[in-house]
Parts: C-alpha cells; sequence; structure tokens
C-alpha cells in the first residue's frame, strides 16, 4: 500500500479524534439545573436563602471561587454568611423582606475545573403582615342593686284633732242666740198675759 492510500485511511480516524477531544472537555460543564427562586417568579418574604442545584457538585478544593450574590431593589446586597456546599447544591441566606426585584448571580467551578457562571431575577413580595380585627372591650353592666332606695322616715308628728266637745261647740253656740230670743219672747208674752188678768181682776166689782 502506497503512502498515499496509509494516508487517507488514517485522516477519518484523526479527524475523529480531534472532534471527540475538543467535545468531552465541553461536555463535561456543570449546569445548572434548578433555582429557588426561580428565574422570573415570585416568593414570599419569609424565605431566608437561595439554593443553586447543578447537575454536578463543583470541583472539590475550589470552593473559595464560588460566589453567589443577590441584589435588592435599592441595589445593595441583602446575602449573607458564607455559602454552603450541599452535595451539588449551592446555599446562602438572605433578606427577602422588602417588597421588590431582586437580582441572583452565581459563579462557581465545573467539574472538569472550568469555570461558569450565571444569574436571573425574580420577585419578592415582601412580608405579609397578619391584621387582626380590632377586638371590641365588653361593656361593664351596671349591677342592679338590690337594696329598694330608702324611702323618708314617716313624719312622727300628728295633726291634732279636736275633742268631740270642741267639735261640737261651735254648733252649740251658733243656736243659743235662737233659743234664748224663743225664752224672751215667751217670759214677755207671759207678763203680758199676767197683767191684763191682773187689771181684769182689779176693774171687776166685789
Amino acid at each position: 500500500m502506497s503512502l498515499r492510500a496509509l494516508l487517507a485511511a488514517a485522516l477519518p480516524a484523526a479527524l475523529l479524534v480531534v472532534v471527540l477531544g475538543a467535545a468531552t472537555p465541553a461536555a463535561a460543564h456543570d449546569v445548572l439545573s434548578s433555582a429557588v427562586p426561580a428565574a422570573d417568579s415570585s416568593v414570599s418574604g419569609d424565605l431566608d436563602e437561595v439554593a443553586l442545584t447543578f447537575t454536578e457538585p463543583p470541583l472539590a478544593g475550589l470552593e473559595s471561587g464560588i460566589v453567589v450574590s443577590v441584589l435588592g431593589p435599592d441595589g445593595s446586597e441583602v446575602s449573607s454568611g458564607r455559602v454552603r456546599v450541599d452535595g451539588s447544591t449551592l446555599r446562602k441566606s438572605v433578606d427577602l423582606t422588602e417588597r421588590g426585584d431582586y437580582t441572583l448571580a452565581w459563579r462557581s467551578v465545573s467539574v472538569d475545573g472550568h469555570p461558569i457562571s450565571g444569574g436571573h431575577r425574580f420577585t419578592s413580595a415582601g412580608l405579609v403582615v397578619a391584621t387582626t380585627a380590632p377586638t371590641t372591650p365588653a361593656r361593664s353592666t351596671p349591677s342592679q342593686s338590690t337594696e329598694s332606695p330608702a324611702s323618708p322616715a314617716p313624719s312622727t308628728t300628728t295633726d291634732a284633732s279636736p275633742s268631740p266637745a270642741a267639735a261640737a261647740a261651735p254648733s252649740g253656740t251658733g243656736a243659743a242666740p235662737w233659743v234664748l230670743g224663743g225664752i224672751a219672747a215667751l217670759a214677755a208674752a207671759a207678763l203680758v198675759v199676767t197683767l191684763l188678768l191682773t187689771r181684769r181682776r182689779a176693774g171687776s166689782p166685789d
């Protein structure tokens, strides 16, 4: 076999090796499989951490190159503490109590040693304050006293009623003049009769 024939037969194999060799590192890059909060989602302000889950755990020994950052509605950093690596999940504490839009950005090290990064936005509804209906204080009903109101003591002063004799006195006094007049008239008539009889007797002969 000639040299030209050997090169023609080896060329396809060499190209295949080059292609496979270039594709292997790219295929080894880790990919973000899920995130809490998810992109363009709305969450409650009670959420106290973000979680990023990848297809593979980050490269061991390069945890210092892992970064998770969350910016609040005013652009200030609202994440705190260090990034916690839990298998293939990265976690970090956050404060989402303020209502508004947030930006989550991350950077990690793929298992093949290449850095990977990404980010997205989400919305926090803020803290939901529970409102309670105002309670109406119970009105105290005044206790009804069983004691009857004190009535004034009856007066001990009694009206002096006239005695029967005193009551009869006015009627007796009113009739006395008529009785006395009648007696006087009778006495005068008797006197006149007596005088007439006396004169008659004196004038007649013996």
